[in-house]
């Protein structure tokens, strides 16, 4: 508790220093460095949003994997991990499309083009309104933390991945900083919770048990 307690005031205070110092300064340095570029500003903003798909994706996979798994009397480490993606990936896309809406942030791009706009929009998150939390970040920040914990031997990639998903949100003007930094950690709360109270094994006998085989 005292570590989850900490990580969320530490995420506060991220939140708001980069809210209050970094968000617009880093927005416009990159409107004026990159995205000032007619081809690179149009060619991002046809970049389909692919998130729901893979959400119903992983989430398929997820528990089709999980149960053919059980079904044959094997509930060990890769059904567990099956098991807890099925469950945080789309909880985590359903908490975040709802605080999108209960917070209504304004887009990065649509700021950019109206500077003096408002930027919260509360309880009214739909078009432009819909920017806090980034949703791209929350969903691969719970499955990222998933392989992370469960393959550690691959975790040098995970984390290359989630880095390299907070480059390209910040340089295609996708999302200010704050909102990457707010999705990380509704993802990973999302995580911890669901595997506490989900997947968290009392003993070690449970650690190895075997579910009987389907005849």
């Amino acid at each position: 508790m005292k570590k989850i307690v900490g990580i969320t005031l530490l995420t506060l205070l991220l939140v708001a220093g980069s809210y209050f110092f970094l968000d617009t300064g880093i927005a416009l340095f990159v409107r004026g460095a990159w995205m000032s570029h007619a081809r690179l500003d149009i060619s991002s903003t046809k970049i389909p949003d692919l998130l729901l798909l893979v959400v119903c994706g992983v989430t398929g996979f997820g528990w089709a994997a999980y149960f053919h798994r059980v079904s044959r009397g094997k509930y060990d480490q890769h059904a567990r991990f099956f098991r807890l993606i099925a469950i945080t990936v789309p909880l985590t896309y359903v908490v975040k499309s709802i605080l999108k809406i209960a917070v209504g942030r304004i887009t990065t791009r649509f700021w950019l083009r109206h500077p003096d706009y408002p930027q919260f929009h509360w309880f009214n998150g739909r078009n432009h309104y819909d920017g806090f939390p980034s949703g791209h970040m929350a969903v691969f920040m719970a499955l990222g933390i998933a392989l992370w914990k469960y393959y550690p031997q691959h975790r040098f990639l995970y984390a290359s991945f989630l880095a390299a998903l907070t480059m390209a949100l910040v340089v295609t003007d996708y999302h200010f900083v704050s909102d990457i930094i707010a999705g990380a950690y509704l993802g990973l709360m999302i995580h911890i919770g669901a595997h506490n109270h989900f997947l968290s094994l009392p003993n070690s006998q449970e650690e190895n048990r075997k579910l009987p085989a389907r005849q």
